[in-house]
């Protein structure tokens, strides 16, 4: 289901008024901006894409502002391995898995229901109540061509 702007805007304002947290301009310019992102980024790439779309907000309200979005599950939040923190939108996405090029850090997402199912058993059989889950599969690319950092080893 595809939220609105509006009804996401609702459900961060009530997460900031339930853990007692400033309601400000910045941060709705924030969400707005993370929500438009296209692909996985980190806090210092919205901060610059907001600069240069001349939006005036500080780095480290940039940074506050994209933790209290993981917190409020907003947002997902990933460490690939050694790379910056990453994020990337959670709300009304299909659940996905990385694919990471340990050479070039690019990354691939990838379906697979069948990930879904064996999660849900493993839960089952061991009387547990899934609440999240990550996968990423580490590796390298195959055309030395694509990959930039890739020497063909």
């Amino acid at each position: 289901m595809k939220l609105t702007f509006e009804e996401i805007k609702n459900t961060f304002i009530a997460y900031l008024k339930d853990n007692a947290h400033r309601i400000t301009n910045e941060r709705f310019l924030i969400l707005n901006a993370a929500l438009n992102m296209e692909e996985h980024f980190d806090a210092d790439e919205l901060y610059l894409k907001m600069k240069n779309d001349y939006l005036n907000v500080s780095r480290a309200t940039v940074y506050k502002t994209l933790e209290l979005m993981s917190e409020c599950d907003i947002l997902t939040k990933h460490n690939f391995k050694g790379d910056r923190t990453r994020y990337e939108t959670k709300i009304g996405r299909k659940p996905h898995y990385h694919l990471i090029c340990v050479n070039c850090n690019k990354i691939i997402e990838f379906e697979y229901p069948q990930i879904e199912k064996i999660q849900d058993k493993i839960c089952k059989d061991n009387n547990f109540k899934m609440v999240d889950h990550t996968l990423q599969v580490f590796a390298k690319c195959n055309d030395v061509k694509t990959c930039k950092n890739n020497s063909g080893n």
